[in-house]
């Protein structure tokens, strides 16, 4: 499934209207990961819980997974493509991004074939593996 599959998928699930409705949060602002719960700081400073197990329902929902079919498996909560990824909140989805600094640098690093984003991607893929040690995967789609 590539990235606009899914876009399209939960935009029916979710009646998102548009991109501006997803909330965005710097990677930065993650304070603690459990089984139970992504604890992060909000856009003004104060403390939000997202329930990783009501996201995986809401995926399940949206994706006409019962959970007989999930069973055994790692519980889906969202999406990732690098440098972000989604989580299936209630109401609408939760992105939390990994800002990228694009400069000529970057750029000229890029094009000689060196990956001017390495410290990124290990955050990415660190996340990735906490996750799945936690119970819980993401849909990739890249």
């Amino acid at each position: 499934m590539s990235w606009n599959e899914f876009y399209i998928s939960i935009q029916e699930a979710y009646h998102i209207e548009d991109e501006a409705t997803v909330k965005k949060i710097p990677f930065e602002n993650i304070i603690e990961i459990t089984s139970e719960e992504l604890v992060f700081k909000n856009s003004d400073g104060e403390t939000e819980k997202i329930n990783l197990d009501e996201c995986a329902k809401n995926y399940d929902l949206a994706q006409g997974i019962s959970p007989e079919q999930r069973e055994g498996r790692l519980k889906c909560i969202g999406g990732r493509c690098f440098p972000f990824f989604e989580f299936f909140t209630p109401t609408h989805h939760t992105r939390f991004y990994i800002p990228l600094k694009k400069t000529a640098f970057t750029r000229f690093l890029k094009k000689i074939g060196w990956d001017p984003y390495s410290k990124e991607h290990s955050k990415f893929y660190a996340f990735q593996k906490k996750l799945n040690a936690l119970g819980f995967t993401s849909l990739d789609l890249t």
